[in-house]
């Protein structure tokens, strides 16, 4: 694939005291349908950052280095370890959400990753084809293009799962669900995909906002992710699919670091999956929760810069 690709990473600062009096303002406003799924819609540890977003880039840069930008979208502010003057040198560009919403300014403030996925195709800058991911996403060996586009066709690392094999049916796992019951209203198998970059043609996105509108201002109407909301990256994964349009594989490649990993799993286990990243063995791997895993494992930092390469040109020289 010779067009250009871009990256586009979600971050906020959520210890801000301005980002945090605004969130708590409006976590006050809303309603979930069951208190069970707070967590996952509303919980501080989402809006926490330890410098997750660091090692994100620096591991784009380090085995991804011919993207064209990386896009960082945030809330009125700009990583403290990153020097601003500076980011183009590593092709860096702060979106903030008032940019990305210029066209729906009525959206705002939005706490909630499913809106901004939602929003992604009015990004003008953005290429057509394009990568997705979180903060907490990260490479762990050399990729090219072709482990995200082959032929011009995204590649989807993902399970295939029955809707009774999933026994907790979370907030993730329902936003899921209603995805792929968009394009097939009696789904009973659902694709899982791996916590990891995804790969999303923008031409595509904005096919499917025209196709489901009031699903799509249904995401972008709610603050922070409620039960009612689809899964962006996976309407368009199941889409597809369907379609025979992707190129398939299994999550093997990819190592996820879940939050009850994070928080309580064995120490063995986790030191066994870094030294699979650190030998090159895994391409990408999720923390979902590397502020409990640095409190248990301190040495979690010290691997990270072992693994996701070298500091950028544009950090600051304080970073740790």
């Amino acid at each position: 694939m010779t067009k250009p690709i871009d990256f586009v990473i979600y971050w906020v600062d959520g210890d801000d005291p301005m980002h945090k009096q605004k969130r708590l303002y409006y976590q006050s406003l809303f309603k979930l349908n069951d208190d069970k799924n707070y967590e996952q819609s509303m919980g501080s540890q989402r809006f926490v950052q330890k410098n997750e977003l660091l090692y994100c880039l620096r591991s784009i840069k380090q085995f991804a280095p011919w993207y064209r930008n990386i896009f960082i979208i945030t809330d009125n502010q700009i990583p403290s370890f990153l020097n601003s003057t500076e980011l183009h040198k590593d092709k860096i560009k702060i979106i903030d959400h008032r940019e990305l919403f210029k066209g729906n300014p009525e959206y705002l403030p939005t706490f909630n990753s499913r809106a901004l996925t939602a929003q992604l195709c009015e990004l003008e800058e953005l290429s057509d084809g394009f990568i997705y991911g979180n903060d907490d996403f990260m490479l762990s060996a050399p990729v090219d293009k072709s482990f995200f586009f082959r032929d011009g066709l995204p590649v989807i690392y993902a399970d295939k799962k029955v809707e009774s094999e999933i026994l907790n049916k979370t907030l993730y796992y329902q936003g899921i669900m209603n995805a792929a019951r968009l394009v097939n209203r009696d789904a009973r198998e659902f694709y899982i995909q791996s916590h990891g970059f995804v790969a999303m043609n923008k031409t595509r996105l904005q096919s499917l906002a025209r196709k489901f509108p009031m699903e799509f201002r249904n995401n972008k109407i709610y603050k922070f992710r409620h039960e009612s909301q689809f899964l962006v990256e996976a309407l368009y994964m199941h889409d597809c699919i369907n379609s025979h349009q992707c190129v398939l594989f299994d999550s093997e490649l990819m190592v996820h670091f879940s939050i009850e990993l994070c928080r309580e799993g064995p120490l063995d286990k986790v030191r066994f999956l870094l030294d699979l990243l650190e030998q090159g063995k895994r391409k990408m791997f999720c923390l979902n929760d590397y502020q409990a895993l640095l409190a248990r494992m301190p040495e979690i930092e010290e691997r990270l810069n072992i693994i996701c390469g070298h500091p950028l040109a544009s950090e600051n020289k304080t970073t740790p």
